[in-house]
């Protein structure tokens, strides 16, 4: 004989057991607490609880990450039953426009930070560069060579 085993306080499926003979009445076995004989079903996605009659199928992202609308912190789901209200799980998250439109501000941010940090280390390049004028090659002078690429770089920042 197996019983089935489920949290006394929820109802989730727990184990199966294999309970001890009844050594007062023949045949009969001591069933434990919070134990039914009804064997639960398992499907994808949903995990069994007893409701003390049945087992039902509940939602079960546990593991999954959600996202909090609101702050948009991001934690892994760590309970069965439905998303709560005012989360999303993040895989859904990520396809929404408003997520697509931060990240793409972040990156737009971050190309624009490269930049500005490329320029500044050209200006610093160009400084030296007045202070000992020498030629890059035959046509050009390193300062030329700076002031065009900060140039270009600026002509990039204004395209962002």
């Amino acid at each position: 004989m197996i019983v089935y085993i489920f949290d006394g306080y929820t109802g989730e499926y727990l184990r199966e057991y294999t309970p001890q003979i009844n050594p007062k009445k023949s045949g009969e076995y001591l069933m434990p607490r919070f134990s039914t004989l009804k064997k639960p079903v398992f499907k994808d996605g949903f995990y069994p609880v007893f409701d003390g009659d049945k087992w039902n199928q509940i939602p079960d992202y546990r593991g999954f990450e959600v996202v909090n609308l609101e702050t948009e912190e991001i934690s892994p789901m760590e309970h069965i039953g439905e998303i709560p209200e005012g989360y999303m799980l993040y895989d859904e998250f990520i396809e929404t426009d408003e997520y697509k439109a931060k990240k793409a501000a972040v990156i737009a941010f971050q190309e624009k930070q490269q930049l500005l940090n490329q320029i500044d280390e050209l200006d610093k390049k160009r400084i030296r560069a007045v202070c000992e004028p020498s030629q890059k090659d035959e046509n050009q002078t390193w300062l030329e060579y700076y002031t065009n690429q900060i140039i270009e770089l600026r002509q990039q920042l204004q395209e962002l």
